[in-house]
């Protein structure tokens, strides 16, 4: 619609003069004088009302102030129309163009009495064509509509969920972006999700089939939409972000995967809501590295056995409970890490990871360890630090190659003298556990360079053979602390 500039009548775009006082109407915004008397208010329908107050353009909904209009920024010559025909909506146009003019304003010169019927025309054509949200940036639409709905419009309330559903079939644009982020998916009910869940997961499926096809296995990429379509439902990180390939995987990636000769050898899912891992998992056979952390995990599939080729498995900050014995099957495993999860009891296949020379299982339940964890020969790093462990771990002279022992935050009372079987021990933490006394076999451990004993009970005064014990570990050059 356009507004006679001089008073101000609502005309068609096809006229060329005013209806009601025959004034010739100017196509250019910078043409557009204001009207003779000022008119500071519109009414739209009996929903909607613009003001302007103070210089600015205000929405009212239902006599209630809703939104302060930023800026018009996009004007469209009548001879450039051409230029404009690629383009579905106002966000196509506003992702498109220059943003310059909208980090520096001051190059905008747009009386505030020009500007407030440029935002009439724009709602008023909005309103007319039954709130089609392509006439509108998303961020006013959007919220324009449902606060409509909220306050009984029936032509909101009608094309409100059928808006939402048509920007995000297009489900990785910005504008579907932002409907996922503000939460928009919230005003369907169970049924209604589920039915959307499923359509998106279909233009999820499309087009990663379509991009990942020439460089990845079917199989594999069965087993990637697998764990997208159990956890779909409960977290919406599948519908913002696109699962692809990336140089680098580690356990800072959101989500992504590497490859060679079309198998995935790095697969990272972190902080992605997952509350369920498929048995598929088991089908990455050349999967080297696997970074699930930060997710709402509580079992693991059996399958995770089939993994022979896994060298670092992270499933750090989740809710696992327990670990499957299949664990075992992995044997070239170096690095596990189940930091910060429920875990009571480790299977006793744990003693098979031959492999493995970093264990960590801080922040778990642990009252105990299998008795054949000294199986475990490779083992440099065991972080056994907030757990409930009373008795000191069953470590022989079988671990020639333990660096680093972290047995902090326990309930450790005693450390036994066989502990100078570790010939390799750098750093031992002991802090916050209910020991009073150390054993005089530390003295054998040429290897030893700090010795943590930080907020425990021993009384190194009152102790003769403790305080000498130091003494000699101190004139050795051995940082203790406590």
């Amino acid at each position: 619609m356009l507004f006679c500039p001089k008073c101000g009548t609502r005309n068609k775009t096809t006229y060329n003069y005013c209806r009601k006082c025959g004034t010739k109407i100017k196509y250019s915004i910078d043409n557009i004088k204001p009207a003779t008397k000022e008119l500071t208010e519109y009414k739209i329908n009996e929903f909607i009302t613009l003001k302007l107050e103070k210089g600015k353009t205000v929405i009212y909904v239902k006599d209630e102030k809703f939104l302060q209009c930023k800026y018009l920024l996009i004007e469209i010559p009548k001879d450039n129309l051409k230029d404009f025909d690629d383009f579905m909506s106002i966000d196509d146009v506003s992702e498109k163009l220059d943003h310059t003019l909208e980090r520096n304003m001051n190059y905008i010169q747009i009386a505030p009495e020009i500007e407030f019927w440029g935002h009439c025309s724009n709602l008023q054509a909005w309103s007319e064509n039954f709130y089609d949200t392509s006439l509108l940036h998303s961020n006013l639409a959007f919220p324009l509509l449902k606060k409509l709905a909220d306050v009984g419009d029936p032509k909101a309330r009608r094309v409100f969920k059928d808006e939402i559903v048509e920007k995000l079939m297009n489900i990785h644009t910005n504008v579907a972006q932002y409907l996922i982020r503000e939460n928009y998916l919230e005003y369907f009910d169970n049924e209604e999700n589920e039915l959307l869940m499923e359509i998106l997961f279909e233009q999820i499926e499309k087009k990663l089939k379509k991009k990942q096809s020439f460089i990845l296995e079917d199989t594999e990429i069965e087993a990637l939409l697998d764990i997208i379509k159990v956890n779909i439902n409960k977290s919406k990180t599948f519908l913002v972000n696109q699962l692809k390939s990336v140089e680098k995987i580690n356990k800072k990636t959101h989500i992504g995967f590497s490859y060679e000769n079309n198998r995935i050898i790095t697969l990272g899912f972190n902080r992605c809501g997952l509350e369920i891992l498929p048995t598929s998992i088991g089908d990455f056979e050349n999967l080297e590295e696997l970074y699930m952390t930060e997710n709402r995990l509580i079992y693991l599939p059996k399958s995770l056995g089939n993994l022979k080729n896994l060298n670092i498995l992270n499933l750090n900050d989740n809710n696992i409970i327990e670990l499957p014995e299949e664990i075992g099957n992995l044997i070239n495993l170096k690095e596990l890490h189940i930091n910060h999860n429920i875990i009571q009891i480790l299977p006793d296949s744990i003693s098979k990871l031959k492999s493995l020379e970093i264990f960590s299982i801080w922040g778990n339940q642990l009252r105990f360890l299998p008795q054949n964890i000294n199986e475990m020969d490779s083992l440099r790093v065991l972080g056994l630090s907030f757990n409930q462990l009373e008795d000191f771990p069953n470590l022989m002279s079988v671990f020639p190659n333990l660096e680093i022992l972290d047995l902090s935050n326990n309930k450790i009372k005693k450390i036994p003298e066989n502990i100078k079987y570790l010939e390799s021990l750098k750093i031992l933490w002991l802090n916050n556990n209910p020991i009073k006394t150390i054993p005089e076999s530390l003295l054998d451990l040429q290897s030893l360079t700090d010795l943590y004993m930080i907020n425990t009970p021993i009384e190194i005064e009152k102790d003769r053979e403790l305080k000498k014990i130091l003494i000699y570990l101190e004139g050795n050059g051995i940082n203790i602390w406590k």
